[in-house]
């Protein structure tokens, strides 16, 4: 099972990604996976060498009489802001989001949205400003990255440390567990945090690249299941994209 049928997305989507571990090559396998033209974008940051992972990049600027129709011509188009000092691309302007999830609805073009930051790290807990989900996103994945499982907890494996503690309560140098990962993704500051009413909650346990992680991380299912989320997948969208497990509440 691929991650499009996974997630089981209405079509057109409009779907924010979060977290880390993945983000991004999941952002990307669901826009080439998605029936019809998928456009991706951020609120927050990319990298400009990700540029290479859509058919092709745009930079919009805030202009309110922009022609969307130049971005129907690509199965997977990335409209970004300009780049920054740092190399990385910025957000379009919010208005312009806004004109695109319009333009996009209205077309049939589904909109896949990173909205998480997390310096390629592959677990984080969102700080006071994050994530940034556009309040009309119908999805949100939440992604973790099950490689950092047996890690000693600090800066070097965790984004956003100091709220990671505070939600999980361990402290510097203690492993990082499955546990810990539950609880991060169960509370209303961690993986909850700023989801939108109307969507429907999504785990993406990543990096799952053996049977043991595979295992632990089927372990938590249920209880992530009990606490909002509609639907738990289990598996490496890098290295198995088409060996990915479901679990949800039917």
């Amino acid at each position: 099972m691929n991650l499009i049928a996974a997630i089981q997305l209405q079509l057109p989507a409009a779907t924010a990604i979060v977290g880390a571990g993945g983000k991004t090559t999941a952002l990307f396998q669901l826009a080439q996976q998605v029936d019809g033209l998928a456009w991706v974008t951020t609120t927050t940051h990319l990298g400009t060498d990700q540029t290479g992972l859509a058919d092709r990049h745009f930079v919009i600027e805030p202009d309110p009489s922009a022609d969307f129709n130049r971005f129907t011509e690509q199965k997977v188009t990335l409209i970004t802001g300009p780049s920054s000092v740092d190399n990385r691309l910025k957000a379009p302007a919010a208005g312009v989001l806004e004109q695109m999830r319009i333009f996009a609805r209205r077309k049939g073009i589904s909109l896949f949205i990173e909205a998480d930051g997390a310096r390629s790290l592959p677990l984080k807990a969102p700080a006071q400003h994050e994530p940034a989900i556009p309040p009309w996103a119908e999805q949100v994945i939440v992604v973790v990255g099950l490689s950092v499982l047996g890690r000693p907890f600090g800066a070097q494996w965790v984004h956003r440390p100091e709220y990671f503690a505070s939600i999980t309560g361990l402290a510097e140098g203690d492993r990082i567990d499955i546990q810990s990962i539950s609880r991060l993704l169960s509370h209303p500051e961690g993986g909850r945090k700023n989801v939108p009413a109307q969507a429907k909650l999504i785990a993406l346990l990543n990096q799952a690249d053996t049977e043991a992680i595979r295992q632990q991380a089927r372990d938590i299912a249920p209880a992530l299941i009990t606490h909002g989320y509609s639907r738990v997948v289990v598996g490496s969208v890098g290295r198995e994209p088409d060996k990915l497990e479901v679990f949800c509440n039917v």
